[in-house]
């Protein structure tokens, strides 16, 4: 099969080249859909012209480089790998310099409190997920909506006192 780039390819030869296909290789076997069909090998010529022709895209020619260009491309790709690893390693120390200075102050509120620092190695252990949030499905429920549901109110800080007053 000959190949032709899509640029220099006429819309005239193109059609030229589709009725020269050779038609002549007709599909031997019983149609597909019918029964008893096995896997036979369909092909026509027209369909990978067509496929050529449609999809793909000629071949550039890669830039012939001088000797000069060849070392000022290969300089610049050097300063490149120069900038890349100069980024890298100053994150690389800033995040050293967070990690000791993290660790120092671990040291310090130990030396201060230990209760502050136990507390403060545990973390954040509050749940986070509402626990009155239904659960996303991929069908809806049988019961449908609940449109009576109210959420149980929370107090407000003026509501607290008040109860903390009766209280104490």
């Amino acid at each position: 099969m000959i190949y032709f780039p899509r640029s220099s390819l006429p819309t005239s030869i193109a059609r030229k080249l589709l009725f020269r296909a050779d038609t002549s290789k007709k599909p031997r076997g019983p149609p597909s859909g019918t029964p008893g069909a096995t896997n036979y090998n369909i092909t026509d010529t027209r369909y990978e012209v067509i496929k050529r022709i449609l999809y793909e895209s000629p071949k550039t020619d890669l830039p012939h480089f001088t000797e000069e260009d060849l070392e000022r491309h290969e300089t610049i790709e050097r300063a490149w790998q120069l900038y890349l690893r100069n980024k890298r390693e100053a994150k690389s120390k800033e995040l050293a310099a967070k990690y000791r200075m993290l660790n120092e102050a671990n040291m310090q509120l130990e030396q201060i409190s230990k209760n502050l620092f136990l507390s403060a190695q545990l973390g954040n252990k509050t749940m986070l997920f509402p626990s009155q949030m239904k659960i996303p499905t991929e069908t809806p429920p049988l019961n449908g909506w609940n449109y009576d549901y109210i959420p149980s109110p929370k107090p407000d800080q003026s509501q607290e006192k008040e109860i903390k007053k009766e209280e104490g």
